[in-house]
């Protein structure tokens, strides 16, 4: 019987949180509980995933509102409109909302008349360059949140430093559908034939700025010094992709890189399945979800330290290797053992997996959902 109704505020559809949506919503219905989902926006254009509302199995609204680029390049806010009459028409029991958004204000100030519980759904990790007056407006935002969802350890670190009761913050490990990447990448490295091809090594992220995918090529530049037997699989687009083709040409490394533009997230295992090392470089990231979906395909990997997912799901030397891209040295020497000893590399990729499998699945991820939401069911 359906006696609740929650309530899931956030910004876009996008791919890797359907699954999510759809494993919350079968588990909340066990409970008695209804899932309402509200996205802010249909899209925006940096986004150019293709998406199938069709695979919903929960309800949802997209409101009518414009997402907008303000004050500076590469960040989009989105405005949210239509969201109170929508909550005052569908009158929800508990609200989930993701981040510190003018949502979250909106939600805020409603509190002062309707005592709806809010729970703040946050990555948002301690080296994030906030204000003083940001971090002010936090911390009062948070004096009227009934609980808190945090991507991982260090989303909840940071929670906890704005005032947050540790008690009231649970671990909802942001994650995939790590099973799609596992299976699906299984079957087609049962169909590969490597005999006398070049080691593949891969990385897929947007190539912009904030991810400095120099470093990766720094380090195949310094690799290539010793070896010829691999090549880099670059996935994915951005503003700096004409300078980063510039950088492979320049530097004579144009036999070892091979851009292949962006790809749709199902056309992702065929590059995993035949990925030696997965190289995941990033001067800021509040997670990286592209670490989640590498290692479920049991690929070693080498994630960058200033990645918030790096700190949860990285174990070194057993799961994978920890690494600051700005060290190409030892980034390329790490990389060359993992080329050399491929036996070794192979358990490593193996241990990933399973560590994936038992830590960060789509279940894992849902169990911290409902670890916050059930105590506020019950007042």
């Amino acid at each position: 019987m359906i006696d609740k109704k929650m309530m899931i505020i956030t910004n876009i559809p996008n791919p890797y949180r359907i699954p999510l949506f759809n494993e919350l919503n079968v588990q909340l219905k066990q409970r008695g509980i209804k899932l309402k989902v509200v996205f802010g926006a249909r899209g925006y254009s940096r986004r150019k995933f293709q998406l199938d509302m069709e695979e919903c199995q929960f309800d949802y609204t997209i409101l009518k509102s414009s997402p907008r680029n303000i004050f500076f390049a590469g960040k989009t806010w989105f405005t949210y409109s239509g969201l109170l009459k929508l909550i005052r028409q569908e009158r929800p029991d508990q609200i989930i909302i993701i981040g510190f958004s003018l949502g979250t204000i909106k939600l805020w100030l409603r509190s002062f008349r309707v005592k709806t519980p809010i729970i703040i759904w946050s990555g948002t990790i301690p080296t994030s360059k906030h204000s003083f007056l940001r971090r002010m407006q936090r911390k009062l935002i948070m004096k009227r949140v009934s609980g808190y969802i945090a991507y991982g350890s260090k989303a909840k670190e940071y929670l906890v430093s704005l005032g947050a009761d540790p008690g009231k913050v649970h671990i909802a490990i942001n994650t995939v559908d790590t099973t799609f990447f596992s299976s699906k990448t299984f079957q087609l490295r049962q169909e590969l034939d490597e005999k006398g091809n070049k080691k593949h090594l891969t990385s897929i992220g947007y190539l912009i700025p904030r991810k400095n995918v120099f470093r990766v090529l720094e380090v195949v530049k310094l690799l290539a010094e010793t070896r010829n037997d691999f090549i880099l699989d670059l996935i994915g687009d951005g503003s700096d992709k004409k300078k980063l083709e510039r950088f492979v040409a320049d530097n004579g490394i144009s036999s070892f890189v091979k851009f292949h533009g962006f790809r749709q997230t199902d056309e992702l295992p065929f590059f995993l399945a035949r990925s030696r090392c997965f190289l995941f470089q990033t001067d800021f990231d509040i997670w990286g979800l592209v670490l989640n979906e590498a290692m479920a395909a049991g690929i070693p990997c080498i994630s960058s330290i200033h990645a918030g997912a790096t700190h949860d799901l990285i174990i070194e030397g057993e799961t994978g290797f920890a690494m600051d891209f700005a060290d190409t040295g030892k980034v390329a020497e790490c990389l060359n053992w993992i080329l050399e000893y491929p036996d070794k590399a192979r358990q490593i990729g193996d241990n990933a997996g399973k560590f994936i499998r038992e830590h960060a699945s789509l279940e894992k991820c849902v169990e911290g959902f409902i670890k916050v939401i059930e105590p506020i069911k019950e007042k």
